[in-house]
């Protein structure tokens, strides 16, 4: 692979680029969640293999979650992109988007992203970098957890809004403590 830069996402030129992404991961695992009184677990499980892809929903918006978007440029192409802001109340900084074009994962842009947004949440005093992904994305799950990511909490009805669907909003929380 050539060298890639990261640098700020230009709105709305990217966004097209940025749209094209192919988000999709693949796996046969998936962190099941296990409700009894009052504590819930996560367990590591095995499932058919299966696919999934989640859309970049917020590019076109003029009022987003994020202030912060990068992209990860190699010759001239857009082949990832990470989207943050930080909340002053709990001088908190959201990641909101990270995804990388499966061609161009295991090529370093995604942890050259994730170093690029901890640093703008260390500049902007965060005591914490939070996120929530699928609990079925057990790759991006071992993926932030070997970048000092631990578990922070969950949304049981996050996706389907019932509170009884296998797939939940796992939220992973990186202290600078």
């Amino acid at each position: 692979m050539a060298p890639f830069v990261i640098r700020p996402a230009q709105l709305p030129q990217d966004a097209p680029a940025i749209a094209a992404i192919d988000t999709s991961f693949a796996s046969d695992q998936y962190w099941r969640v296990e409700h009894a009184g009052q504590s819930f677990r996560l367990e590591l499980a095995s499932r058919p293999a299966f696919t999934k892809a989640f859309g970049v929903y917020d590019l076109n918006r003029e009022t987003r979650d994020w202030q912060d978007g990068y992209v990860a440029e190699e010759e001239g192409r857009i082949c990832a992109f990470a989207a943050g802001g930080y909340q002053f109340w709990n001088r908190r900084y959201v990641l909101w988007h990270l995804y990388v074009a499966p061609e161009c994962r295991r090529s370093g842009m995604g942890t050259a992203l994730l170093l690029w947004i901890l640093k703008q949440a260390q500049a902007k005093s965060a005591v914490s970098v939070w996120l929530e992904t699928s609990n079925l994305n057990a790759p991006a799950i071992a993926w932030y957890r070997a970048h000092g990511f631990d578990f922070a909490g969950l949304d049981l009805a996050l996706y389907d809004g019932s509170g009884h669907g296998d797939e939940v909003g796992v939220y992973l929380m990186r202290s600078f403590a």
